[in-house]
């Protein structure tokens, strides 16, 4: 199971993902500025509950009602943009975090192969040497 994922991780092209971190994250911020200005983040609207007459709405007072439960439901989906957009600025400031560790942590392992091939590397020349004196 472990290799599966070994698989899936190695299969990422991280120098992609790494070079476009920082756009991904520059893209959400811009959204999220453009849809907090556009939205006002106006969450006090309140829809006017309908009056319980006896007598039947007119036409008019039908059309009030419809724009106030409507301008209700708009008021409520821009709430909720901005949240996707906030949750989004977010994942994506994770995202380049993530990224930036994950280049690092690359950067470490080259360093560490390099390190064990050389001592790899020493090791064996000392072994040899160390047994062609003996003969």
């Amino acid at each position: 199971m472990a290799i599966g994922w070994l698989k899936v991780i190695q299969s990422v092209p991280w120098s992609d993902v790494i070079s476009n971190a920082p756009k991904v994250a520059d893209g959400a911020k811009g959204l999220w500025d453009r849809v907090a200005k556009k939205a006002g983040l106006d969450t006090t609207a309140e829809a006017s509950a309908p009056t319980q007459d006896i007598t039947p709405p007119t036409e008019l007072e039908q059309i009030h009602t419809d724009l106030a439960r409507l301008s209700a439901h708009q008021t409520q989906l821009e709430v909720q943009l901005v949240s996707a957009t906030e949750l989004i600025n977010t994942l994506a400031q994770q995202n380049q975090t993530l990224v930036q560790r994950v280049d690092r942590l690359q950067s470490q392992m080259r360093w560490l192969f390099v390190t064990i091939l050389l001592i790899s590397v020493v090791g064996c020349l000392a072994w040899w040497l160390g047994r062609s004196s003996v003969i």
